[in-house]
């Protein structure tokens, strides 16, 4: 059972945290096309990700941490996607990483609970599972390692806050669990983005290790999984979102250059730390959401290079 179709989207208020981002963007261009209201609430100008639903939604600059709505403002679903959304440099700041993934987390759910709303999405991070598995593929049940990182505890801490505000409060939240996400607009500080930059850059690629293997599921197949969260009457998680698939390294750059029209791919062999295999199964995204990938990683790698040639240049955080 659903409480809202994806036909039923029309003129539903929501507002989307760090819909101004990389998989944000992505989201609101979705919501927008299926007839929804949107708010967006990010702290960035003008990002290019939104130009083409301008005039489509509501977009307000702020701080996710302070800012409230009016008396009268009421929101169907929220999606809280603003995040401190780079493990490295949250290590580095773990302050901010904290008051932009805890602070801000636990600040829109009492919007959430003051609304109240239908559903709260919250994407939290495969990064929780350890880096090196104690069996494959990872399931929910899998044990996890909220202290291997700063960023790993905020996302932690984030999934507990939607937990007991949910059980406490009655906030229906849905966590997620998402694996690697690729595609058009993704900032080059991720792989398959960094991949499309050395290459229109330099003409070449150079990979670590091509013996990695990971889990790689297009932006678009992610926002369907988003949007069937928010559709569902299942609140509660985490739920793993990802493809369930498990690719080397060495064959996304490969294609990644077939695509380029580019023949150096030079692998430096150097040593594996971590896991040199880490992919999820997806089977609770399967049965709860009725979702799976629908893009191949072919496909998916095709359309975001098109999308990076059409641009240019790679777009930033």
């Amino acid at each position: 059972m659903t409480n809202v179709s994806p036909s039923d989207w029309k003129d539903k208020q929501v507002l989307v945290t760090g819909g101004a981002g990389f998989l944000g963007s992505h989201l609101v261009e979705a919501l927008v096309s299926r007839g929804a209201r949107v708010t967006v609430l990010d702290c960035l100008d003008g990002p290019p990700g939104l130009k083409g639903v301008n005039g489509k939604i509501r977009y307000l600059k702020a701080d996710v941490t302070v800012w409230t709505p009016g008396e009268d403002e009421k929101f169907d679903f929220i999606f809280h996607l603003a995040a401190f959304a780079f493990p490295r440099a949250a290590q580095e700041k773990p302050d901010l990483a904290f008051r932009l993934n805890v602070m801000a987390t636990v600040h829109m759910l009492e919007v959430a609970r003051k609304t109240p709303v239908k559903k709260f999405i919250f994407p939290s991070a495969a990064l929780l599972y350890p880096s090196v598995p104690k069996y494959l593929p990872i399931d929910e049940k899998h044990p996890i390692d909220p202290s291997a990182s700063v960023y790993a505890t905020t996302k932690r801490i984030g999934e507990l806050l939607c937990d007991d505000y949910r059980k406490n409060y009655g906030v229906p939240c849905l966590i997620f669990r998402l694996f690697n996400t690729y595609g058009p607009r993704q900032s080059a500080d991720y792989l398959v983005a960094s991949f499309f930059r050395q290459g229109l850059s330099k003409g070449s690629l150079t990979i670590l290790n091509d013996r990695v293997r990971r889990d790689f599921t297009f932006v678009g197949d992610m926002v369907e999984a988003l949007l069937k969260g928010a559709e569902t009457d299942y609140s509660g998680g985490p739920i793993n979102l990802g493809s369930g698939v498990e690719h080397s390294i060495g064959e996304v750059a490969r294609k990644i250059a077939d695509l380029l029209k580019i023949e150096k791919v030079e692998c430096l062999n150097q040593k594996v730390f971590g896991a040199e295999r880490h992919f999820c199964n997806n089977r609770l995204a399967r049965e709860i959401l009725n979702w799976q990938p629908s893009h191949s990683l072919e496909e998916g790698l095709r359309l975001t290079c098109e999308s990076f040639k059409e641009q240019g240049v790679l777009a930033k955080p």
